[in-house]
């Protein structure tokens, strides 16, 4: 839509009329790309960021909407601060809007600012800086800002903003060569700010993030050189393990082990990663395992960079490879967060195993766990039992056969739910009390206390316990999210499961993430939000049967009762023995009050049997 030359608040309105004023180009990243995948969604998707974000940011900072294209803005504004905050503001925001969607489909923008001497003329505005304006976007990356000297000039000095310079650019069509520089605006804080907030304060935010306060670190899938292909599972597990500790660190952001897997078997510029994941380092490295020995190297580079920082190979016994999981991690936080203090590390580190055979046999369950697959599934659970008898008192065996049973249980793939729910709750007590400060143990006790005991206060105290152990892993965040779905906290759990999801934005198993903010969303009464998530994680996972249950009382919710009735048909394929009385009974998870009843009442109108 064009906009008139007198709207634009040009003094007389007509042609010829001449003024100084900011300009802002954003144009979207990959259009043809995202309108060649699924246009409908893709317009729908472009509809709700202008209603929601862009239209409200250009109106609150004083701007005027010159032109837009599909995939392209041009915006006018008589203040140069007016012109950066709103910049800042839709790139601060864009990201909320991609909650629950592949990072190949995440929206980013690229927006370009410059000072320009303009004539009006019809709906269009001519001059150099309106041209600058749209070459200096294509300089920056997705989700950046980058500005001519003359815009960071006048704000740079003011607010600190942390810009970086570019140089001198020879811009296409430009006569002259720009000075320019990029601002990297910190998304974790989208939707956040107050728009007439004082922009010194909006600065300093953004100076923190780009300083790196809270350093973010991805741990790529290290490379099995052993040439046995069987043995990928132990490279794996070597990676987790790194994980886990650094993620019982406040100091630092770690993305989840889930989310690296698309990286396995290939070789890719550290640079690339950190856009990809929106991290600042990646750790990388080869695992070489033979029958008594190991080798292992490993690298963490800066992905601004793409410097490597430092790089260590280990060669020695089997057995030391806990140790030397403990050295990658002092390693990393003395690079990346020296201020972390010795018993904080101390206390994040894993506790280890004593057995290697006990530590081998939960990394082969955990690989076969990972299927949604009753045949497969039903392979890890004597695994996990044998590494229990290996080394009683080694935590994680006995905490992922919790996560086994309630799964096994969730699915419908019980055959004596009461009997199972028992032995759940032994191996959480035993998790639990061999390991009190073990995030997982204590997040699965917390699980299993709300969706399969139904003692809720108890649950959310062992989260609480959890989330001081373990702050950053994205599973115990998810899992917390769950709960406080299942008691009607709806806003919190959808902060949580988001938040779970960027700890994890790649996570191979998304259908889990999609399904619990799906249950947030319909535990808070966003019931179109909760149909979307809950039908991309049916998509994911088809025999997913949690999902299906709040798929369809979400479409209930929402008003589409046929498409109710043919989830619940296919609900009732995977699972001919269900009946709302039982589940009811056993499953259904949340706590007596409104939700519950309107839940039941939803699978009931889709004509669950009673």
């Amino acid at each position: 839509m064009a906009i008139q030359a007198n709207d634009l608040g040009f003094a007389g309105g007509g042609p010829g009329g001449r003024r100084l004023i900011a300009v802002l180009h954003a144009d979207m990243v990959g259009y043809s790309r995202h309108i060649g995948q699924d246009v409908t969604e893709t317009v729908s998707r472009l509809r709700a960021i202008r209603e929601e974000l862009i239209d409200p940011a250009i109106q609150s900072f004083g701007g005027r909407l010159v032109h837009t294209g599909g995939d392209s803005l041009l915006v006018a504004f008589d203040s140069i601060d007016g012109a950066l905050r709103c910049a800042m503001e839709m790139q601060r925001g864009m990201p909320r809007f991609d909650i629950g969607y592949p990072p190949e489909r995440w929206i980013r923008f690229r927006v370009g600012l410059s000072i320009a001497d303009v004539i009006a003329e019809g709906g269009d505005l001519h001059g150099d800086g309106v041209n600058i304006a749209a070459r200096l976007q294509a300089e920056c990356s997705p989700g950046d800002i980058c500005v001519s000297r003359a815009v960071h000039d006048h704000v740079a000095g003011n607010v600190g903003l942390a810009f970086e310079p570019l140089g001198v650019l020879t811009l296409k069509n430009i006569p002259h060569p720009v000075a320019a520089f990029v601002l990297r605006v910190a998304t974790e804080h989208a939707g956040a700010s107050d728009p007439h907030a004082n922009l010194a304060a909006t600065g300093a935010q953004v100076t923190t993030r780009a300083r790196g306060s809270h350093p973010s670190i991805a741990i790529l899938p290290f490379t099995n050189l052993s040439g046995d292909a069987e043995q990928a599972y132990f490279a794996d597990g070597i990676v987790e393990d790194i994980i886990v500790s650094l993620t019982g660190l406040q100091e630092l952001m770690v993305i989840s082990r889930s989310s690296t897997m698309s990286y396995a078997g290939r070789h890719v510029d550290a640079r690339e990663v950190g856009r990809g994941l929106g991290v600042r380092y990646v750790l990388r490295g080869s695992v070489r395992r033979s029958t008594n020995a190991i080798r292992v190297s490993s690298e963490l580079v800066d992905t601004q960079s793409g410097v490597t920082l430092w790089a260590d190979t280990h060669h020695g016994p089997l057995g030391d490879l806990f140790e030397l999981q403990d050295r990658i991690v002092r390693r990393i936080v003395s690079g990346i967060a020296p201020q972390i203090r010795e018993h904080v590390l101390r206390r994040a580190l894993r506790r280890h195993p004593s057995s290697m055979t006990a530590y081998d046999l939960t990394l082969q369950a955990l690989y076969l766990m990972e299927q949604v697959n009753p045949e497969k599934y039903s392979k890890a659970r004597p695994l996990l039992a044998r590494a229990m008898e290996v080394d009683p008192d080694f935590a994680m065996p006995a905490a992922w056969a919790v996560w086994w049973h309630v799964r096994n249980i969730g699915q419908g793939w019980s055959t004596d739910v009461e009997a199972d729910s028992r032995q759940a709750a032994e191996l959480a007590r035993h998790a639990v009390n061999v390991d009190p400060h073990n995030a997982l143990a204590l997040a699965m006790q917390g699980h299993l206390n709300s969706f399969l005991l139904h003692d809720y206060d108890s649950a959310l105290n062992f989260f609480d316990r959890a989330l001081t152990a373990g702050p950053n892993h994205a599973l115990v965040v998810l899992l917390h999210a769950a709960t406080l779905a299942y008691v009607g906290r709806g806003d919190e759990a959808v902060a949580a499961a988001e938040r779970a999801m960027r700890l994890s934005p790649s996570d191979r198993n998304m259908f889990l993430f999609y399904n619990v903010t799906a249950w947030a969303r319909y535990a808070q009464g966003s019931f179109q939000e909760a149909v979307r998530l809950a039908r991309m994680a049916a998509k994911a996972a088809p025999v997913f049967t949690a999902n299906l249950r709040v798929f369809i009382a979400a479409l209930v919710a929402n008003g589409d009762l046929p498409e109710a009735i043919e989830v619940a048909a296919e609900l009732l394929r995977l699972e001919p023995e269900f009946s709302l009385s039982a589940y009811v009974r056993r499953r259904q998870p949340f706590r007596d009050g409104p939700i519950k009843v309107r839940y039941i009442a939803h699978l009931q109108e889709a004509g669950l049997p009673s």
